[in-house]
């Protein structure tokens, strides 16, 4: 299977008239200029949307689309929706596929021709996809709509969606250009696809008409029907999926869960569920959570062509996406790693190859110092999406929803499964109720996957005049922060030891990581020092997913990206739960999961 680089873009060959594109790549055009009938008559109505939607029971529709082009078919849809469902609570998942991500200029160009779509683009904009190939979610809670956009070759990313039941449609648009000049998605790994993808009674709308389409669908389950084409075309397919081979058993409708774990992914997790309407039980056996002060979101982008690069780059800009619409404090300043050595050189020489200057910034030590007012010596690399954010203040915020009750002081001993799950407690208080469970700390992990490594750490606040003017955190052998509540926080030192002696740690580890900016005076600047604990794997992937009956499911094990992964594993495992459509690719749900250490 051919993968695509994460970051490395394609870009389309296009000819524009009017604002409306052409592709040389296909040479065929996008849409008629008449794209708002066409879409109504070949996608809303052959698939009898308004009708269905009107009788939907279940809390989601789903809809996939092969061709996501310039994004018409989508907000022409959300339209739609919003306006046939604006008192309902279910929400439209639609599912998106191109091989070419979607610049923002040129979007921008074509959706100013449909002054009528507006309110819809206008939103869009906001929650505009960074564009990378591979999965990106996106959410627009204003219209109830989760697009999750897909940018790879056709017939890899269809099957990047089998083996997960939530990722089964009820109606698909068919929009690739016409057949005989885009043959690869009208190929026969496409139409079986399609028949492993589709929901009972799940339906598709195209405009072609051509035979080998016709055949290709009927040989896999649809029922086609041959009608009048839109506008001058004579015909046009459509269809239904007539075995329902693809009707799953229903699963459990989720109404009360229990997390056992409060950190970062905890939290994240249960306002993940909370905001889908569900009662959230979040246990921690502290009674003070003592968490990071101040932290950075960590990149660490890795260059590979390989699901580790897939998952540490989407859930980076997820993340990014999450704490912007979360955090008010949250500030995107950016992140500089210097230049201080061969391997930090080589990986730099390798972003820059990239050409992502959306994403990079070369830094001279001039620039470097002159923007926070500093001195030292090194060149650097400036991801431009990224800020520091205070773990505490987010927790707080995200277990303010109401429908999260934090229970403190409950130490988790085991869980028992009859129709329903029941919590016991070192405390001796049994908890249950429960339709699912996930363990999300470090310690409790352990005991379901005993390959986790749990690392003590330390990171100190320094106050310190040539500190002040830190703007963004600055990555050396350790890292340095902007000043919050005062205080310039540095890291980080670790211990494998089972605990870390807050009377004996070497201080002084922290200011060699940092000798770029401090020295061994700068001890008796140290006004606070916070430790914790971090949980890892030895393949360094975290685990999410289910471990018992599709009840039980554990998150974890994100070590120092934990800023950077949770929002996503949070919203994965939400998505498991209530069957909605996986936001992250079949290989990434394969290197993370947790049997993947059984023996």
């Amino acid at each position: 299977m051919k993968k695509f680089h994460p970051l490395k873009i394609n870009t389309r060959n296009l000819t524009w008239d009017n604002n409306e594109p052409r592709s040389l790549d296909h040479d065929d055009r996008f849409f008629q200029s008449n794209v708002i009938d066409e879409t109504s008559e070949v996608f809303i109505k052959a698939n009898n949307l308004l009708e269905r939607w009107a009788a939907n029971k279940q809390s989601n529709f789903k809809i996939a689309e092969l061709g996501f082009g310039f994004g018409l078919n989508f907000l022409i849809t959300a339209k739609y929706w919003y306006q046939h469902n604006q008192n309902s609570k279910e929400w439209l998942d639609y599912v998106s596929i191109d091989c070419f991500p979607l610049n923002i200029k040129d979007f921008k160009k074509v959706v100013a021709n449909y002054p009528e779509l507006k309110e819809f683009s206008d939103e869009f904009i906001e929650h505009f996809p960074i564009e990378c190939n591979g999965f990106t979610r996106v959410e627009i809670p204003k219209f109830r709509i989760r697009l999750t956009l897909i940018i790879n070759n056709v017939e890899d990313a269809l099957v990047s969606l089998i083996g997960n039941k939530n990722n089964k449609f009820d109606a698909w648009y068919l929009d690739g250009f016409d057949p005989n000049k885009n043959l690869s998605m009208w190929s026969s790994k496409v139409f079986e696809s399609l028949y492993l993808l589709s929901n009972k009674n799940a339906t598709f709308g195209t405009y072609t008409a051509a035979g080998f389409v016709r055949r290709g669908l009927e040989e896999n389950g649809f029922k086609v029907s041959r009608v009048k084409g839109f506008a001058n075309k004579r015909h046009r397919l459509q269809g239904v999926y007539k075995n329902g081979g693809g009707n799953f058993k229903s699963k459990i409708v989720p109404k009360k869960i229990a997390i056992i774990g409060s950190g970062i992914a905890g939290t994240c997790l249960a306002y993940k569920l909370a905001s889908q309407n569900i009662s959230v039980d979040l246990f921690d056996k502290k009674k003070d959570l003592n968490l990071n002060p101040w932290a950075a979101m960590y990149p660490k982008f890795s260059l590979g062509i390989d699901s580790r690069s897939e998952l540490l780059i989407e859930g980076y800009f997820y993340s990014h996406r999450f704490y912007s619409k979360i955090l008010n404090s949250f500030m995107n300043t950016g992140i500089t790693f210097l230049d201080n050595g061969s391997e930090r050189n080589s990986w730099i020489d390798r972003i820059i190859k990239l050409d992502r200057n959306d994403l990079f910034t070369q830094q001279s030590p001039e620039d470097i110092n002159l923007q926070n007012n500093i001195n030292q010596s090194f060149a650097g690399l400036k991801i431009n999406l990224g800020g520091c954010i205070s773990i505490d203040e987010l927790n707080k915020t995200l277990v303010a929803h109401e429908n999260i009750n934090l229970i403190n002081d409950k130490d988790f001993l085991e869980y028992e499964i009859d129709n329903k799950i029941k919590l016991k407690f070192k405390e001796g208080n049994n908890y249950e109720g429960y339709s699912h469970l996930i363990l999300a700390s470090g310690g409790t992990l352990k005991s379901v996957i005993p390959k986790i490594r749990l690392k003590h750490g330390a990171i100190a606040g320094f106050r310190d005049k040539k500190l002040n003017d830190i703007k963004y955190p600055i990555n050396n052998s350790g890292y340095i922060l902007p000043k919050f509540n005062n205080l310039n926080w540095a890291g980080s030192i670790y211990s494998n030891d089972e605990i870390l002696d807050a009377d004996i740690i070497d201080y002084k580890k922290i200011i060699d990581k940092n000798n770029h900016l401090l020295t061994e005076d700068d001890i008796k600047n140290i006004k606070k020092t916070w430790l914790g604990v971090r949980a890892s794997l030895p393949d360094y992937l975290p685990v999410a997913g289910a471990i018992e009956q599709e009840k039980v499911f554990v998150l974890g094990g994100l070590g120092s990206r934990g800023l950077s992964l949770a929002p996503l594993l949070a919203e994965t495992i939400m998505n498991d739960i209530c069957n909605i459509p996986s936001p992250i690719s079949q290989e990434v749900r394969e290197a993370i999961s947790p049997l993947r250490f059984n023996d």
